[in-house]
């Protein structure tokens, strides 16, 4: 996947099945299989985080691969075993899509590997009631979700090119507790691929087609209708459609949230309430209201596919066990 890295093969059986691999990351380690539902699967993971400079990494601790939560897309379809696509199919969360963009199933694929997620205008307008009203939506976006949940101590990481195009979104985090103050979100990054004339000036000032932003977001719930966030961010050396960068997070504690971008550190944030609740990990491209899509000359409509796309490389999750 990353440039000037090393080919070689390597050869496994488990329980009469062989799985054969090709890799191209030198820092990697050879994993025999990973029984889940009795389903065999064989992976080749990068060893640790990607840090540059100071390693965060506390004494007599290691980072081991957490599997369930992370994928290379090295195979021909999106692992159905740990990843939803279909936004109607997981148990908790059934958010189909900011309007006027719909999560599709069918816009998520694996390529050369890599995921990728395809934004455009639908031939027609597809009305849903999702919520006890009709929402009638125009384009198209994709969203992933994991199976498996995750909580504090672990690592988070993926390298991704954001599309070229009004739409946007990341790697982020959601809860799914709905008791009072434990309904949570931790968005990673956040950004869209372009900007406009529409675009709200706040997000003109900021940025937010060259930027990496995250947010520690205590969600309304029954108790309160208003949320509360921390947030941070900073301004990225290219737009971010320009090439790929690392998005990597430590959920260090339950009141520390630390973030790196290409293996630096960035940013701590101090969520508004304790955040230690069990999460499901997401990545989705979908439409703000505050850029929206021009009715005429957007990007999402008309672009060529390889701008209508969003690449990425790889979502890894590590936990620290002792050396």
């Amino acid at each position: 996947m990353l440039k000037n890295q090393k080919k070689y093969f390597y050869l496994c059986a488990l329980v009469g099945l062989m799985s054969c691999s090709i890799d191209k990351d030198s820092s990697t380690e050879e994993i025999e299989a990973e029984i889940d539902n009795s389903t065999i699967s064989v992976e080749k993971v990068k060893k640790e985080p990607y840090f540059v400079g100071k390693n965060p990494t506390p004494r007599g601790k290691k980072w081991k691969t957490v599997y369930k939560l992370t994928d290379e897309f090295n195979s021909d379809k999106i692992n159905s075993k740990k990843w939803y696509t279909d936004p109607s199919k997981h148990p908790h969360l059934k958010w189909p899509g900011r309007l006027p963009a719909l999560f599709q199933e069918k816009r998520i694929k694996t390529n050369k590997g890599k995921m990728t997620i395809e934004v455009g205008k639908l031939s027609k307008p597809i009305t849903i009631n999702p919520y006890g009203e009709p929402l009638t939506y125009d384009y198209y976006g994709g969203i992933l979700r994991s199976k498996a949940t995750s909580t504090i101590g672990n690592y988070y990481e993926c390298r991704m090119k954001m599309s070229k195009t009004e739409m946007g979104g990341g790697f982020w985090l959601m809860g799914f507790n709905r008791e009072c103050n434990k309904k949570h979100e931790i968005d990673i990054t956040e950004s869209v691929g372009v900007l406009t004339p529409l675009t709200a000036e706040w997000a003109k000032r900021a940025k937010w087609d060259e930027i990496y932003h995250s947010n520690a977001i205590r969600r309304e719930d029954k108790c309160d209708s208003n949320s509360e966030r921390d947030q941070g961010a900073i301004t990225t050396p290219t737009k971010n459609h320009e090439r790929y960068y690392v998005y990597g997070f430590w959920w260090k504690s339950a009141t520390e949230l630390v973030f790196y971008l290409d293996g630096e550190y960035q940013y701590t944030l101090t969520p508004p309430v304790p955040f230690n609740e069990q999460m499901y990990l997401q990545f989705s491209i979908e439409s703000y209201d505050w850029n929206p899509i021009p009715v005429n000359g957007s990007k999402v409509a008309n672009a060529k596919l390889k701008d209508r796309t969003c690449y990425v490389d790889y979502i890894r999750t590590f936990k620290l066990v002792n050396q």
